[in-house]
């Protein structure tokens, strides 16, 4: 059948350009920064331990390892858990999110700050696991000894990453507010305009055993009457909705990769502090940039500048980099597309 050849296409492309992911998350020396990179710069004023790049990696790399068990359930298991693989696309999106919220904050200061947020929650949150841990008498006391000295640990660690902060210039409160994580996706599709906190929405759904998820996504197989009673309903993932699913997960990496491909890509000079732009508008400017019409309007030194680059011109900065330079924002460098 025809959609039973479109579905095998399908996967097989998934499991391609996952493969493709895949091998660069294994491979330490993959996705590096060009010297004269956005990224580059973003290390001024970091503390020690933090780098932007280095939290955006993190974030992707965890991404692409999710999707990879979500489709490998699918495919290698035969098996479309109608949990299962939601609940791991679930974390990819998030993470991907997290790591195009980091990317797409406010100019420098702000993705800076995002990404030491990143991690200061993460020693936040092992300082309280520990802490809980400690305290614990169903484990053994080793145990609660070396989780004591976790939660110091990591207590130490917070305080560290906040001095480190406030010597690049970073106010303290900034750094440690609280993250979360519904928040940051909300904010991140409202600036990229994407759709990261819908699919991780119904995905949050299922990982939390959430009856409204299933009825939505789920194809209803029968109804079944329990023994002294109540009714169970079983519903089923078909396999098209799975590969859909796998791809809501794709997208949102891509989004990711795409974005950080911008920031660690060489820029010209003036170009080195901007905001990142929405990975959909490369279509549109790559179709300027063959016109030859394509124009830039930036604030440099509070001054507002416009310039018409035609293709000889955007040769010398590469198409790549006028993707970097086309962004939405109000702030530092504003792109505008012309005919």
């Amino acid at each position: 059948m025809e959609s039973q050849k479109l579905l095998a296409a399908g996967w097989e492309r998934l499991g391609a350009r996952l493969s493709e992911l895949q091998g660069l998350s294994i491979d330490r020396e993959a996705y590096p920064l060009a010297p004269d990179s956005l990224l580059v710069g973003d290390e001024s004023g970091m503390p020690e331990s933090v780098s932007v790049a280095a939290v955006v990696r993190s974030l992707l790399d965890s991404a692409v390892d999710d999707l990879v068990s979500a489709f490998a359930l699918a495919t290698e298991a035969k098996r479309l858990s109608p949990v299962g693989i939601p609940t791991l696309v679930r974390g990819a999106i998030e993470l991907a999110g997290l790591g195009m919220w980091v990317l797409a904050g406010n100019e420098r200061l702000g993705r800076q700050e995002r990404a030491i947020r990143i991690a200061y929650d993460s020693f936040v949150n092992a300082s309280k696991f520990f802490e809980e841990l400690s305290k614990n008498v169903a484990v053994p006391q080793s145990v609660r000894d070396d989780a004591a000295k976790g939660a110091v640990y990591n207590k130490s660690c917070c305080s560290t990453l906040l001095e480190g902060a406030a010597r690049g210039g970073h106010k303290k409160n900034k750094v440690s507010a609280r993250l979360n994580r519904t928040s940051a996706l909300k904010e991140v599709d409202v600036a990229r305009e994407t759709d990261f906190f819908s699919k991780w929405q119904l995905c949050s759904g299922f990982a939390h055993g959430l009856a409204w998820a299933s009825q939505v996504f789920h194809t209803q197989v029968h109804v079944h009457s329990m023994e002294g009673g109540g009714l169970l309903t079983g519903r089923t993932l078909e396999e098209d909705r799975a590969q859909a699913i796998l791809n809501w997960g794709l997208h949102a990496v891509e989004e990711l990769t795409g974005t950080f491909a911008a920031g660690r890509q060489s820029l010209p000079g003036p170009m080195r502090d901007c905001q990142l732009s929405p990975a959909q508008r490369e279509k549109s400017l790559r179709k300027l940039w063959l016109e030859g019409s394509v124009k830039v309007e930036f604030k440099l030194n509070s001054v507002r500048r416009r310039v018409r680059c035609s293709s000889r011109r955007g040769a010398e900065w590469g198409l790549d980099n006028l993707v970097a330079l086309c962004v939405r924002s109000r702030h530092v460098l504003r792109g505008a597309l012309v005919q």
